[in-house]
């Protein structure tokens, strides 16, 4: 497991949850300021840009199966966290989730532009990717205020807030994938005043939970959709059909809980991927 940390008993009494890392205050809450845009150090940017290059000159643009490489990248990214206030820690992992979607993105775009066609997993000659890297409209990212960088990703407290991540959305069809930060949700725009279980969303926390805790706060969100969804269905703002997907995750959920009860440490992987899917 990455970082190896195990909350303690005393972690769960207090409340003082903390991440295989040892981070405390990486527990979504469904506070919108955890999704805001924050200034993070230049090391930190220089490790988001030097972790993208490798994917590209040695996976071509795909994530590597690397688990040193791994252990170590996020190895120090949340030493980072540990150094920033307790409130700005998950928003400092968005933030540099972001810059790096951010950078692939840019990335990739040249690249298609010298090789039309390509798609990650083909190879790119190294001097197209030398001369990519070196381009000032890459490097500029490095330089740019991040807040200027990532414009249209921030979420400011002032904005209209996104619904919590522990609440139903409400007239909300299920989503597969995740949406990029232009493409505007607009669940909360279209209320018909009834109740939607948000299938895609559970779907991906689940998966993405490689831990015990992990697990048990998806379960903890499903119960709440259950319980919801129940309501919903005695006031007649529910379909059966939605309760019965609920119970379903649920299930699911729970034999998920017996499997990683039985990982090895080693593949057990409580990195950023389940935070990121806890905020989307």
């Amino acid at each position: 497991m990455r970082g190896g940390y195990v909350n303690t008993i005393e972690d769960l009494r207090s409340g003082h949850f903390k991440n295989s890392y040892g981070v405390e205050g990486m527990l979504i809450t469904g506070d919108p300021n955890q999704k805001r845009i924050i200034d993070v150090s230049d090391e930190m940017k220089e490790l988001v840009f030097e972790n993208v290059k490798m994917a590209y000159y040695k996976y071509n643009g795909m994530s590597g199966d690397n688990q040193a490489e791994e252990e170590a990248y996020h190895g120090k990214r949340n030493e980072y966290y540990k150094t920033l206030a307790r409130d700005d820690r998950v928003a400092a992992a968005w933030t540099l989730s972001k810059f790096e979607q951010k950078l692939s993105r840019e990335v990739s775009g040249a690249i298609k532009e010298k090789l039309p066609g390509w798609s990650a997993g083909q190879e790119v000659p190294k001097d197209i990717l030398d001369e990519i890297f070196a381009d000032e409209k890459i490097t500029s990212l490095m330089t740019e205020d991040i807040k200027e960088v990532l414009n249209g990703s921030a979420l400011q407290v002032n904005e209209k807030q996104q619904p919590r991540e522990d609440q139903l959305l409400i007239g909300q069809e299920n989503i597969d994938g995740v949406k990029e930060e232009n493409d505007q949700e607009e669940d909360s725009e279209k209320r018909s005043g009834r109740v939607a279980f948000n299938q895609g969303k559970r779907a991906r926390q689940l998966a993405s939970a490689k831990n015990a805790s992990q697990v048990q706060m998806v379960i903890g969100l499903l119960k709440k959709d259950l319980s919801d969804c129940e309501n919903g269905v005695a006031n007649d703002m529910c379909d059966e059909n939605e309760v019965a997907k609920v119970k379903a995750m649920l299930q699911k959920a729970m034999e998920r809980l017996s499997e990683v009860a039985n990982v090895s440490e080693e593949e057990q992987k409580g990195g950023d991927s389940f935070l990121i899917n806890m905020l989307m």
